[in-house]
């Protein structure tokens, strides 16, 4: 699913992105351009032929009424067969997250015990000695009870400190010099939202879980400022190589929102952007760092980048951490269990509630981290209490993830105007998925695994975003098939919640116009019409006929936002020309 990279490539890349992409700025998008010589998908079916005029859809039709319509001195991209479709959106991506993972220790995808061992002695003897070690993208599952911990960590890294992320994002594993740097040892209390785990005798094991991570990042030190920009910059550009034209930064803090503006306002990074800026009731640090941002939004605000989302954690995540809010205990919980018997609601509810009418009579659309059933059911009852403060007319409020829904909260959001969004591309089988998770919640629970089929159902608005890189891909071609096999990429015995599987059309729908309207796009962008903005992409495929266990490997050859070509695969132009005049 990733290509990987070196480091020393890596680098290369992210250097190159930077200074490349000035010169890409300057490139204007062509005054009127004619395509012709493929199938091109409308809003109502499909079509032969289309004009740009503008950066703006002006004609869709025919070919021959096409070309009149477009003149003599357009240019024009014959598709040789290809296919255009609507620019992708994703509705929930890390960008910055995924740019410096690329930059920093790369743990193998679901990798076995000692090939995590022999990556990680590979980063250090790289790293100076007492230089920080950062990474990750651990499961659980690859390790025997007991087996990871900081002693593992040590053995292999004595004289550096290591913090190495899990692939949600919502835990960290490292060493003991770490925690001797941070001021973690058996006194130190959890702090609220957070656990240290413990082994049998009181003492740290090395594994912290939500809010606790932050004792161990607020002494590392931070990223510079252009090394944001270049990361966030390489995952823009990976973005436009998959047709993603739009998408939603799910949680904006101190470090995104500067190298955002920048690079948007420089004509850096081409997408249309939405940012969530966090907020937090049980953090006082980063609930006045999240009204500062919110007071302050206007002066980051682009053409390209609107940070008008707040992001809300309701919980963790319902992997073996337990940290996910469920409203049953989970199903490996013990008598003599350390972890939360139902996992843990992150908010005080009796500020959320009041906070998320604020936000709604501002104008702010919030998105809620909601994985577990009983965060779901808070997050829609703060909506509910908003609406019902100020009527129903505010901005859409998003539940994110949305991993375990009551289905008797399956029919509650779509009447107060809310979004369910579908994130992370992992409704088919993983070992997070398959092995921690299942193992954590039980088999019975797992049967309505991010129960997307049931609320396509009650007619609510649905959006899909990959949580990139908390998967370790952002390809939105192997989320549209598994959408319906919820199957492995390419087909697989097992599957995952197979009775929420969809259909072609509906996922589709998920990745465009429906992003599109829960960005406030969907006047400009998310279907292409007469009227709308040229934001499409060309695929090699059909991924609406192909094989449905080979749509997974549709291959972008062109990327347009506002009729200006923002990439080209190097294949490509074996089987798309263009030409500076109409024939």
């Amino acid at each position: 699913m990733r290509t990987r990279l070196s480091c020393a490539v890596r680098a290369s890349l992210l250097a190159m992105t930077i200074a490349g992409g000035a010169a890409a700025a300057e490139r204007p998008a062509p005054q009127r351009l004619l395509v012709v010589g493929g199938l091109i998908r409308t809003e109502t079916g499909w079509s032969r032929a289309m004009v740009v005029d503008g950066g703006v859809i002006g004609y869709l039709g025919d070919e021959r009424t096409a070309r009149r319509r477009a003149g003599p001195r357009a240019a024009v991209l014959d598709l040789k067969g290809a296919t255009v479709l609507p620019g992708l959106v994703d509705s929930h991506v890390h960008p910055l997250f995924a740019g410096l993972t690329e930059m920093n220790c790369r743990l193998p995808v679901n990798g076995t015990s000692p090939q995590i061992r022999e990556a990680i002695r590979q980063c250090v003897a790289k790293a100076p000695k007492g230089e920080w070690i950062r990474g990750g993208n651990w499961v659980a599952a690859s390790f025997a009870a007991g087996e990871q911990g900081r002693a593992f960590l040590d053995a292999i890294v004595p004289d550096n400190p290591v913090a190495l992320d899990d692939e949600a994002l919502h835990s960290l594993w490292v060493n003991s010099r770490a925690l001797q740097l941070a001021g973690i040892d058996r006194n130190t209390p959890n702090p609220p939202g957070g656990i240290i785990e413990r082994d049998a005798a009181g003492e740290p094991t090395g594994l912290l879980r939500e809010s606790a991570t932050r004792l161990i990042t607020k002494v590392v030190p931070p990223d510079s400022l252009e090394r944001r920009k270049a990361a966030i910059k390489w995952a823009a550009d990976h973005m436009l190589s998959q047709g993603i034209t739009a998408f939603t930064v799910a949680s904006i803090r101190d470090p995104d929102i500067e190298p955002f503006a920048q690079l948007t306002r420089e004509g850096l990074v081409k997408q249309r952007i939405r940012g969530c800026i966090v907020w937090e009731t049980q953090d006082g640090d980063q609930k006045a760092t999240g009204e500062r941002l919110i007071a302050a939004r206007a002066q980051y605000e682009t053409d390209r980048f609107k940070p008008d989302c707040v992001k809300i954690f309701m919980d963790g995540v319902p992997t073996e951490s337990h940290t996910g809010a469920m409203l049953a205990p989970y199903a490996d919980h013990t008598d003599d269990d350390r972890r939360p018997p139902k996992g843990l609601l992150l908010p005080n509810l009796a500020e959320l509630n009041p906070a998320v009418a604020r936000f709604d009579r501002m104008g702010l659309s919030v998105k809620f981290h909601a994985a577990g059933d009983a965060a779901v059911r808070a997050a829609i009852d703060a909506i509910a209490f908003a609406r019902n403060a100020n009527g129903q007319t505010g901005p859409m409020h998003v539940v994110a993830h949305s991993t375990f829904v009551d289905p008797a909260d399956t029919d509650r959001l779509g009447p107060l105007n809310g979004v369910w969004e579908f994130s992370p591309y992992i409704w088919y089988p993983t070992p997070i998925a398959s092995v921690d998770i299942l193992k954590a919640v039980g088999p019975e629970r797992m049967h309505r695994w991010i129960p997307i089929a049931d609320i396509l159902r009650t007619g609510a608005l649905a959006v899909a975003g990959s949580d990139w890189p908390v998967v370790p891909s952002v390809d939105p071609w192997l989320a549209l098939e598994t959408l319906v096999t919820r199957q492995r990429p390419g087909g697989s015995p097992e599957a995952l919640g197979a009775g929420q599987a969809i259909d072609r059309e509906n996922a589709l729908r998920l990745l465009t116009i429906n992003g599109a309207r829960a960005m406030r796009l969907d006047r400009a962008v998310g279907t292409l019409s007469v009227g709308r903005k040229a934001d499409f992409i060309v695929t090699r495929e059909n991924p609406l006929s192909s094989p449905v266990h080979d749509v997974h490997k549709t291959r972008v050859w062109l990327t347009f936002i506002n009729g200006e070509n923002v990439f080209r695969h190097p294949e490509s132009a074996a089987v798309i020309s263009s030409g500076d005049r109409a024939r």
